[in-house]
């Protein structure tokens, strides 16, 4: 199990921090590397992006649940599929404090991956796995910036 943890600050409310990742239409803007997307209801899609490893690189099929949400303190999302010879399964999980405009973002994420890419090395793989999950984190943090506070 690979485990990734750190925070961040934003000139924003806890609520719409909340909300950016709650909205599937506005999560899905997120996703590094975006092929498709399928949206099956107010909580879960399918996705398809490339990753890997290195120069092993392929596509990922994706099922992503928001789940655990407790309104503008925090939020679980749990994906889990297989592409490129291998199988992951993540959780990711963010808390939001603050007040007005001012938000502290807390995430932890914890991801499992069997198969080919995993028995490249633990090293590489975590290298990889770190590499994407801070890219996707990047991601919402812009986001976050780029909107005014409202």
């Amino acid at each position: 199990m690979l485990t990734f943890e750190d925070s961040f600050e934003v000139k924003t409310t806890p609520e719409r921090a909340y909300g950016q990742v709650t909205d599937m239409e506005t999560l899905v803007k997120l996703v590094p590397d975006l092929i498709s997307h399928e949206k099956i209801n107010d909580n879960e899609m399918k996705l398809t992006a490339k990753a890997g490893v290195s120069f092993i690189k392929g596509k990922f099929d994706l099922i992503l649940d928001i789940t655990d949400k407790e309104e503008n303190k925090s939020i679980t999302l749990k994906g889990r599929g297989n592409g490129s010879g291998a199988s992951v399964d993540f959780t990711l999980n963010f808390e939001f404090s603050g007040m007005g405009d001012q938000t502290k973002v807390d995430w932890k994420a914890e991801m499992n991956v069997v198969g080919t890419a995993a028995s490249m090395g633990a090293r590489m793989m975590k290298s990889a796995a770190q590499k994407y999950i801070i890219k996707l984190v990047a991601s919402y943090k812009k986001a976050l910036e780029e909107e005014p506070v409202q």
